[in-house]
């Protein structure tokens, strides 16, 4: 989905006021005035409340959102009274104060309060080590501010705002404090805990609206109810067998000292400078915890660090290195993708009716492209014909020009080409999906001339990318509605995957772009494998509608099984 507009349409009306009132919250210090005050929230039955739970004090602003380790900082807990910033609030001390089992079992519950947070995946870890736990009852119903700050900038601005940033945007209203991310800093850490808390609710009001009119309240939905299955990932973490790893690096180190060749070395000590730290840094035991990022990229598809375990190269480039991620004894992993989901996606937008026909046909589009490369029938394409298709459908699907489809061509699929092979190629692959040519030419012709207007692309559930005026990228304003509907559909059979596997005594441990990996009790593999299947197939069908989905997924002892 695309569209041109006039003027920039991110600023959103901004409501007037006065400065918000310095809240001095009500200072909780024992057990029994914790559950009396949630007593007393239960009695009431607010439609909403605001939670902030601060970074650890011992930490940098720099890993302050780094959960692994980590003790939360002051916890601030508030009731709108109005629409104007009055609030009842609460304020406590983690380190010195009571524990969170009583908020987390009545926001757990079905009729639970709406709970607003800004920056939800660290809030809620912060919860979970605050009662000192991997696991246990989150939030039914939760909604980001953060969130919704990054979803309304629509790709223009890079980073997670932080809540005083929200505040002063969509409020214009000054923050009383100077800094809410380190609220130790202040002399009065209760008051800042207290303060942040007391604006969420008002501010979500306010941004509310501003997400209907956008039409993103649906994926903002899909975001937010999304964090959980996230943070089980992250907290679950992927079984390593550490010692195979070590091996494994040290070999790379071994090798990397007696290689005469200069590409071999070039490559061992990219490896090992790229992974050899891990099994120090990032194992505990026989698990290793990413950080996983759901908003990093504009299009909505998650970025993974420390490590960037979307990156583990395959066998080809580091053998027996994927051979290394394994579930423990009694567990199996189940490994499942979308197959070929970009060029079904891009079907359904562009439209393309050709490529719908060969998906509802159940023919492979590799070799309904090597068929008009060759003028031969698809049934004699042979694999080498069928491998440059490959590369071709997958090359030119966002705008790749013939010059660096050469390039494309020998590093991912060892294919050398002559220039005039790789324009022949690219003829082919248009001449044979129009849809997608026409789709070409229509985003091609939107942001130019000399009174050129900012363009806006959307995925099917309402994501959007904005770009400026005179900054329309081509090959992006294609990629992006593409992989972003891929990953709306994604996340929401994550979504949905998360309590069927936790019925089985499973869970999932990652995402790899259309990739999802689960672990499972070993007696119900079968059983778990056919759920995760049949979920993702599913969840997808819905956002993309016009193609059949197709969803492999298998049971596998490691990583590197196929």
């Amino acid at each position: 989905m695309l569209r041109a507009v006039s003027r920039s349409d991110d600023e959103a009306p901004r409501a007037q006021g006065d400065p918000w009132p310095v809240v001095r919250g009500r200072r909780i210090g024992s057990d029994e005035e914790w559950h009396a005050v949630i007593a007393q929230l239960r009695e009431r039955a607010p439609a909403a409340i605001g939670l902030w739970v601060g970074p650890d004090p011992a930490r940098g602003r720099h890993d302050a959102d780094d959960w692994r380790g980590a003790q939360p900082g002051p916890v601030g807990l508030a009731v709108a009274d109005d629409d104007e910033g009055e609030a009842t609030s609460w304020s406590l001390d983690p380190a010195h104060g009571p524990g969170p089992e009583p908020l987390l079992a009545w926001l757990a519950e079905p009729h639970a309060p709406y709970v607003v947070t800004h920056g939800a995946q660290t809030t809620l870890h912060r919860l979970l080590q605050w009662a000192g736990r991997d696991d246990g009852p989150l939030p039914a119903r939760l909604g980001c501010t953060q969130t919704a700050a990054v979803l309304l900038a629509e790709g223009t601005r890079r980073g997670s705002p932080s809540l005083a940033e929200v505040v002063e945007r969509a409020l214009a209203r000054p923050w009383p404090l100077e800094s809410p991310e380190l609220p130790l800093a202040q002399p009065e850490p209760g008051v800042a805990a207290a303060t942040a808390a007391s604006v969420l609710v008002p501010l979500m009001r306010a941004m509310t609206p501003m997400l209907r009119r956008r039409e993103l309240a649906r994926v903002f939905d899909l975001e937010c109810h999304l964090v959980p299955a996230v943070i089980d990932m992250e907290r679950a973490g992927v079984g390593v067998d550490a010692a195979a790893f070590q091996r494994i690096v040290d070999g790379w180190v071994r090798e990397q000292a007696t290689a005469t060749e200069p590409d071999r070395q070039a490559r061992l000590a990219k490896l090992v400078s790229t992974y050899g730290y891990w099994p120090r840094e990032y194992m505990a035991g026989d698990r290793i915890h990413c950080r996983l990022h759901p908003l990093a990229a504009d299009s909505g598809r998650f970025s993974c660090t420390e490590p960037n375990l979307q990156q583990v190269p395959s066998n080809h480039v580091a053998p027996g290195l994927r051979a290394c991620f394994r579930p423990p004894p009694g567990r199996a992993l189940i490994v499942a993708d979308y197959a070929q989901i970009e060029l079904r996606v891009a079907a359904h937008l562009a439209p393309c009716e050709a490529l719908r026909a060969v998906f509802r046909d159940g023919r492979d589009p590799h070799r309904a492209t090597a068929a008009t490369l060759t003028g031969k029938p698809e049934a004699e394409v042979s694999d080498r014909e069928r491998q440059l298709a490959k590369a071709v459908n997958f090359g030119f699907l966002f705008g790749m020009g013939a010059p660096r489809f050469r390039s494309y061509a020998q590093d991912s699929y060892g294919l050398e080409l002559e220039m005039s092979e790789a324009r022949r190629a690219r003829e082919a692959f248009l001449r044979t999906f129009p849809g997608i040519a026409r789709w070409h030419g229509r985003v091609s012709a939107l942001g130019r001339g000399p009174t050129a207007s900012a363009v806006t692309v959307r995925t099917e559930l309402g994501r959007r990318k904005r770009f400026v005026p005179g900054k329309l990228s081509f090959n992006a304003a294609l990629n992006i509605p593409v992989q972003g509907t891929a990953a709306d559909g994604f996340k929401l059979a994550m979504i949905r995957l998360r309590p069927r596997l936790a019925e089985l005594g499973g869970r999932g441990i990652l995402c790899v772009h259309d990739e999802y990996l689960a672990e499972v009790p070993s007696e119900r593999a079968e059983e778990a494998r056919a759920i995760v299947e049949h979920t993702m197939q599913a969840a997808m069908q819905e956002v993309v509608t016009s193609v059949p989905i197709v969803v492999e997924a298998h049971v596998a002892e490691s990583w590197a099984d196929k």
